[in-house]
């Protein structure tokens, strides 16, 4: 009995290690087929994230945006330029505003691309020499911070200037001298282009009255035939002007200190408004419009003094020159073959590109600014 119950256990042994022996490659072989799926199931994940990241990040960066005869624009060009200022009023301090921001950059593409392509037939250039001053004179210290070092100093301080500033805008030295470019060839257009505006033009002495919600008119309309009506002249008009904005008007402070007083107007300097006020005889108050700077005012025009033929002022000859240009830009849209892909969708992919590069650093000082605004 002993002896038996023995014996059996010892078969069962040998006979389950064969048994083990002759499953081994069945496992190894299911082994490999779970590592093999699991491996093919990571590469499926993974080519899931980098196709995801191509659709959301890659292919909208490089669809068109704007194309200007045959030169295009993609959607990163778009973006990149616009961060450029972005970044810029970020250190200076100052508010970005990106809604009109986006506008005003594809805008600003459009017109310097016309102003680029149109330049050689206009035999209007910008040699490397001129963005070299410019980079200069904007970078170079002031007479201030001048005094007392040598030129090699002030050289090498400009220098160092300039590469700070690249290196806080986070731009190439490449593109920053073609914004540069296209900045100089735009204003050398202006003055071109605005050698065409008179010295000369017919102009009115306009003075505004702004008043805010729910103001008794009727009071302003009494006081204001009264004051005028004892005017003999235009001195005795400013005067009844002047004390009737300093009573009601609710204008700029600046512009209420002046009385009103916005100077001798052309036309062409306010358009949006002029219909409103450049046929107004001396002595009369123009028809009310809504202020579109503040909801429920009401503006007033009034002229005191009208002139057909005075010399204009540099400052109001200079914007008349750049009314001009843009006039010239408009008329050559239709001859450059202008076409833009914008739309709400593209509005908010750029509105999230900008959010995802913006950076707050610390405030500090950026002159070129202005050129970057104005290119």
């Amino acid at each position: 009995m002993p002896q038996e119950y023995i014996r059996k256990p010892r078969a069962s042994n040998h006979i389950d290690r064969r048994r083990v022996v002759a499953q081994g490659p069945i496992l190894q072989k299911r082994h490999r087929l779970l590592v093999s799926v699991l491996g093919l199931s990571v590469l499926l994940i993974a080519a899931i994230f980098v196709v995801g990241y191509i659709v959301i990040f890659v292919v909208p960066n490089r669809e068109l945006a704007v194309r200007v005869g045959d030169v295009e624009y993609n959607r990163g060009d778009l973006v990149e330029l616009i961060r450029i200022k972005q970044t810029s009023a970020q250190f200076t301090g100052e508010t970005f505003n990106a809604s009109s921001g986006v506008f005003e950059t594809l805008q600003r593409i459009v017109e310097n691309e016309i102003i680029l392509q149109s330049a050689p037939s206009e035999g209007i250039t910008v040699l490397d020499e001129e963005v070299d001053n410019q980079i200069e004179s904007t970078m170079r210290p002031s007479d201030m911070l001048s005094a007392g070092k040598s030129e090699e100093q002030i050289t090498r301080e400009t220098e160092e200037k300039y590469l700070s500033y690249l290196n806080t805008i986070q731009i190439d030295e490449e593109t920053h001298r073609a914004l540069i470019k296209r900045t100089l060839l735009r204003e050398k257009f202006r003055h071109y282009i605005g050698d065409s505006v008179p010295s000369v033009a017919e102009q009115v002495h306009l003075y505004r009255l702004v008043i805010p919600p729910a103001s008794e008119i009727d009071i302003i309309m009494i006081k204001f035939q009264d004051a005028v009506k004892r005017a003999t002249g235009p001195e005795d008009l400013r005067g009844a002007y002047f004390r009737i904005v300093r009573e009601f008007s609710v204008d700029l402070p600046e512009t209420v200190r002046r009385g009103g007083d916005l100077g001798w107007i052309a036309k062409g300097v306010l358009p949006e408004y002029e219909f409103q006020f450049f046929d107004l005889n001396p002595g009369e108050l123009s028809q009310p419009m809504p202020d579109p700077e503040r909801q429920g005012h009401l503006v007033f025009f009034m002229v005191a003094e009208r002139a057909p033929a005075k010399e204009l002022a540099p400052a109001v000859r200079d914007k008349l020159k750049t009314k001009a240009l843009q006039d010239w830009v408009n008329d050559q849209r239709q001859k450059h073959d202008v076409y833009a892909v914008f739309n709400s969708e593209v509005y908010a992919w750029i509105i999230q590109q900008l959010k995802l590069t913006s950076t707050q650093p610390t405030p500090t000082p950026d002159p070129l600014q202005s050129i970057l605004s104005g290119g």
